[in-house]
């Protein structure tokens, strides 16, 4: 098998908490990724955004009754060293200023996902 560690993964999640089945599997394989030692980031863009509003990701359980919400797996994959970026044109768009954001996470202007992405070894998109 391919050695892993340092291959840089970028995950684009555009889903929000209007469809909170959506807004896991973007978080486990980073955080699979992570424990993998590659460097991770999930670029937030567009609805994505919306889940990192403080208060927003506690609300989220995929399996309801479970205890587990997205914020859960949002902590785990700081935790696990990956990296959150939100754009900064989607927080306009829905209302959203820098105090409105969970701990953790970096702004970046629009144009540094083209960047990312070519700085990239792989690109994930939901």
């Amino acid at each position: 098998m391919e050695d892993l560690e340092g291959k840089k993964i970028l995950v684009i999640q555009t889903h929000g908490v209007d469809t909170p089945t959506r807004t896991y599997s973007p978080v486990y394989y980073a955080i699979a990724a992570a424990a993998m030692e590659m460097d991770v980031m999930i670029w937030f863009t567009m609805n994505g955004t919306n889940q990192l509003r403080k208060g927003e990701a506690e609300k989220i359980e995929l399996k309801p009754g479970s205890g587990v919400t997205l914020k859960t797996l949002l902590d785990q994959a700081l935790d696990a060293g990956v990296k959150l970026s939100v754009c900064q044109q989607s927080m306009d768009l829905w209302d959203m200023k820098p105090e409105d954001l969970i701990d953790g996470v970096k702004i970046l202007g629009a144009t540094s996902i083209i960047d990312l992405a070519l700085d990239a070894d792989h690109v994930m998109y939901f």
